[in-house]
């Protein structure tokens, strides 16, 4: 089976049942905070752990092959991406705020699609494809924003298909 088609089915169903299940008005209240945790923070993990394999750890050549500060980068996006499933659950257990629970659901929501633009974006630099800074600027807006509106155009047809059914 092919891998896409797995991601294809399944993290859609996945992104969706989190978004549904989400409080609208606490993650609202909170939207400010996700994004700072889910953008620049992703970022700066993501440079720091290309950081550290490039430099600390001193990952240059592997099996003959080199491993640039790039590849590095893109080894940080991959490794950058939160899944804090446990977590949530366990908040849920406990009786912890609606607003906590909401805030590491939402940052994780908003996470996974920050490093799958960023790990695309790398993914063509590692290729050796040459872009410029506002071809990554651009590449970047277009996959971030490019997703959600074609989601909610999908949520509009599916609505009006969906109120034309009767009983």
């Amino acid at each position: 089976m092919d891998p896409h088609l797995l991601l294809l089915l399944f993290i859609p169903a996945l992104i969706f049942e989190s978004a549904f299940n989400s409080d609208w008005h606490v993650f609202h209240k909170v939207f400010g905070q996700i994004l700072l945790m889910a953008g620049p923070m992703l970022l700066m993990a993501t440079g720091l752990t290309g950081l550290m394999m490039r430099y600390i750890l001193q990952y240059k050549v592997i099996d003959g092959v080199e491993f640039t500060f790039t590849a590095s980068l893109l080894f940080g996006s991959i490794a950058s991406a939160t899944d804090p499933v446990a977590v949530v659950v366990l908040l849920k257990e406990l009786g912890a705020s609606k607003k906590l629970s909401t805030l590491i659901e939402g940052e994780s929501l908003l996470n996974d699609g920050t490093a799958m633009v960023v790990f695309l974006v790398l993914l063509d630099l590692v290729k050796g494809i040459e872009l410029t800074a506002g071809d990554i600027v651009l590449r970047f807006i277009r996959l971030s924003v490019g997703g959600p509106i074609l989601g909610i155009l999908g949520g509009i047809v599916l609505s009006f298909i969906l109120s034309r059914i009767h009983n």
